[in-house]
């Protein structure tokens, strides 16, 4: 509502209620806002510690878990032939592997046709996966001399009609088979052939092809589907690739396998063959140090983190009277020093060689924060993880690691202290928002009763200059004793 003021007076009653509720409002709404800062700052960097601490028990549980230290690297002197990789399980060892033939998968090749749409023919393929020999092995007539099905792969048949009875159908239906063939339509010269590439490698996935011929009746002629057979009693495809296993020796002893990816000879070690080798292959397998000294690097480095961030959050200088948001605060000071023990204080282990990071080369500086002595360190990984792994992880639950992560996970837990100041924090936000409703309405008030006032004064004042103006128009009328003579 428009409130017209100083009508009668001529008083700007308007601005006069405006500058004294601006008074009114001012100290405490510059109180209301410095508090709001301050605790805006505060729970701005309670969130910073928050994440801070959050950041080092993620270092912590990685050296807490005993795996940590059981971890396995392998190496080969030619990565390119023969690739390995190492889980914890796998026994410490080097080894001497050479290749003579890598596992392949089979594929057939179809005669020419003169189009991709050319028909093939109609009737049945039925595929079957197994062991086979054709001769000869270059592409060419061949003759299938033997089968011997692998029971553990089922085959199956599939219709060819006159939906899909060309190049593209019989590509199309054949991939859609679900047997995992991978059939091709692929341009030789002015001609299409038709590829199949058997589903895996090893000797024991060659295809077998069947026809029932629905043209001519004929399962076996180089004429309609049976153009497609290729079993014992028809080779009309051609074997461009055989299925074979690969052929390697380990220190001596000849193997076979029927994938490139060998899992099974070395436990824990997985074995990748990338090529036939023309000398001896050295595989080795040692304890990961690098990872458990990249584990430990990282344990440092976050908590130099934290004591960095934290002496910021937490410091004073004099010179300029300038304090972090949490100078003062105990519990902050209280977290700094737990954490501090829990990392730097020595455990008790019954026999074991290290009791403190101290012993590993890593010290505290100067400024709170850690150091390594990279030579130190060096030399404790050289002589083996598992008493290096005891300091950090032990059965009895007090290792280095396992007493840090226990102690963040009580300061970051739902009740822990990080979140309890958080909550508290915000509650007493929420109390200046209150405050400040409460301000608005008491200024409400208080502009009320200020127009009440003004326009009473106001109301007065018109009357005075109503009767002063009555007064001096009464007085102009008298004569004067002078105007009576003059007459």
């Amino acid at each position: 509502m428009v409130s017209v003021t100083g009508v009668g007076s001529g008083l700007d009653i308007e601005s006069l209620v405006t500058q004294l509720l601006t008074a009114e409002r001012a100290p405490t709404e510059t109180r209301l806002a410095r508090r709001e800062a301050a605790l805006t700052s505060e729970l701005s960097a309670f969130g910073t510690l928050k994440g801070l601490l959050a950041g080092l028990q993620g270092r912590a549980s990685a050296l807490k878990n005993p795996a940590t230290f059981s971890q396995r690297s392998a190496s080969s002197s030619d990565s390119e032939a023969v690739s390995a990789s190492a889980a914890a399980n796998a026994a410490v060892g080097s080894y001497s592997l050479s290749v003579s033939a890598r596992a392949s998968a089979q594929t057939l090749a179809s005669g020419a046709f003169s189009s991709k749409t050319e028909a093939v023919g109609e009737g049945v393929l039925t595929i079957r996966f197994g062991s086979l020999s054709a001769t000869p092995l270059e592409p060419g007539p061949q003759q299938v001399t033997s089968f011997t099905e692998n029971t553990q792969r089922a085959g199956a048949s599939i219709t060819i009609d006159s939906s899909n009875n060309t190049l593209e159908g019989i590509r199309d239906a054949v991939n859609g088979s679900g047997l995992g063939i991978t059939a091709s339509v692929v341009k030789d010269g002015s001609d299409f052939r038709l590829l199949f590439t058997g589903p895996d490698t090893g000797a024991a996935n060659g295809m077998e092809i069947a026809v029932s011929d629905q043209g001519d009746a004929n399962n076996t002629d180089a004429l309609g589907l049976s153009r497609l057979a290729f079993n014992t009693s028809a080779a009309n495809l051609s074997q461009t690739r055989a299925a074979e296993d690969a052929q390697f020796t380990l220190n001596g002893l000849v193997l076979s396998s029927a994938s490139n990816t060998v899992t099974d000879v070395i436990e824990g070690v997985t074995l990748s063959l990338g090529a036939v080798t023309e000398q001896d292959v050295n595989i080795t397998v040692s304890e990961n140090r690098a990872a458990v000294r990249g584990a430990v690097e990282q344990l440092v480095t976050a908590y130099n983190s934290f004591i960095s961030s934290a002496s910021t959050l937490t410091r004073y200088e004099p010179a300029t009277r300038l304090a972090g948001p949490l100078q003062g605060d105990s519990g902050t000071r209280s977290i700094i020093s737990q954490v501090r023990a829990a990392l730097t204080d020595s455990v008790r282990v019954v026999g074991g060689p290290f009791g403190s990071l101290a012993e590993l080369g890593i010290t505290t500086a100067e400024d709170g924060k850690l150091s390594i002595d990279d030579a130190r360190l060096d030399e404790v990984l050289d002589d083996g993880l598992e008493s290096f792994g005891d300091l950090f992880s032990r059965s009895e639950g007090n290792g280095i690691a396992q007493r840090l992560d226990s102690l963040l996970g009580g300061f970051l837990g739902a009740t822990g202290l990080i979140q309890s100041r958080e909550d508290g924090l915000e509650t007493r936000i929420e109390f200046i928002n209150t405050d400040r409703e409460q301000l608005n309405q008491r200024l409400e008030q208080l502009e009320a009763r200020y127009r009440a006032q003004f326009n009473a004064l106001d109301g007065l004042l018109a009357q005075l200059n109503s009767t002063g103006s009555f007064v001096a128009e009464q007085l102009a009328n008298i004569p004067l004793p002078s105007d009576r003579f003059s007459n």
